[in-house]
């Protein structure tokens, strides 16, 4: 974050703190999708758990918290004619910026552009927090899907975020990349809240030896209590329906990386940690991840 943008964010925190608005005490699941590096599948999973909470009645808003390489629409094969900035710049009412997906899932998606968000008075961008807060109380549950990495934006999401989806694959350097995410979160004592999704394992046997491990180096170096939220295997399907522009999870409803994502996704609505009234949602968090450029998405 520049110097400006550290000055402006501390002066908001005060305007939300003081809040100029009573919130709605409906209780949301809000859930940070992370990753400690691209091309795990982050993005895939924030995605089809939004379409897989969708069809068990749960009404979900995906937020596309990467202001700079947002991508969740092209998984759900939509095409969003405003974001984000357009509600900044422009006035664009946030529900005529949501997209709606399979299932009816709706999107809320960001663009490039989070240098331009510094510009605007300090109002203003309260007034987008506010919104967004007030927004999410249509819902049942809010995802957050963070840019991939380990940089400030996000790591004030998933800060913001009670519960966290920690997605990663068997791979060496995707599992030291997450345990430096979790790491990183301890330090800043947001940690202890997430969940393992071992994602592109070979077999069911692989995966949950590696996520064990996880969990295991989690619990004995960074004193966590982190779980295993499921394991997701490799599939050719997944590929097939990227190139269909379609969720796995609604173009191949019966293969196993369908049935896993529907497990997690149950897993979810079963736990009363991710819940959190919007009035306690830590708004100081969702300034930090607006303010703070995100990094390469997968």
């Amino acid at each position: 974050m520049t110097p400006n943008g550290a000055d402006q964010a501390n002066t908001l925190r005060q305007g939300t703190t003081s809040g100029h608005r009573k919130f709605s005490k409906k209780a949301v699941r809000c859930i940070a999708v992370a990753s400690g590096k691209g091309g795990v599948g982050k993005t895939f999973f924030a995605v089809n758990t939004a379409v897989a909470l969708q069809s068990m009645g749960k009404k979900v808003l995906l937020l596309d918290a990467d202001l700079g390489l947002a991508n969740a629409d092209i998984l759900l094969g939509s095409t969003p004619k405003v974001t984000l900035q357009d509600n900044i710049f422009s006035g664009v009412p946030l529900q005529e910026a949501v997209v709606k997906g399979p299932h009816n899932v709706d999107l809320l998606a960001a663009s490039s552009g989070a240098g331009e968000m510094l510009e605007i008075g300090n109002s203003r961008m309260q007034m987008l927090i506010e919104d967004l807060l007030e927004f999410a109380s249509n819902y049942d549950v809010l995802i957050l899907d963070c840019a991939a990495g380990i940089n400030d934006s996000v790591m004030a999401f998933v800060g913001a975020a009670p519960r966290g989806a920690l997605v990663t694959t068997p791979e060496p350097t995707a599992i030291m990349d997450a345990y430096a995410l979790m790491k990183v979160a301890d330090q800043r004592e947001s940690g202890g809240k997430f969940g393992i999704v071992m994602n592109m394992a070979a077999d069911s046997s692989q995966g949950e030896t590696i996520a064990d491990k996880l969990v295991k180096m989690a619990r004995e170096y960074l004193s966590l209590q982190v779980e295993k939220w499921g394991i997701i295997p490799n599939s050719k399907a997944v590929s097939s329906a990227v190139r269909a522009k379609k969720p796995v999870i609604s173009y191949a409803q019966n293969e196993p990386v369908s049935r896993a994502i529907k497990t997690i996704a149950q897993k979810i609505i079963n736990q009363d940690r991710g819940q959190v009234q919007l009035d306690e949602l830590d708004a100081d968090g969702l300034l930090d991840g607006l303010f703070k450029h995100g990094g390469a998405k997968e």
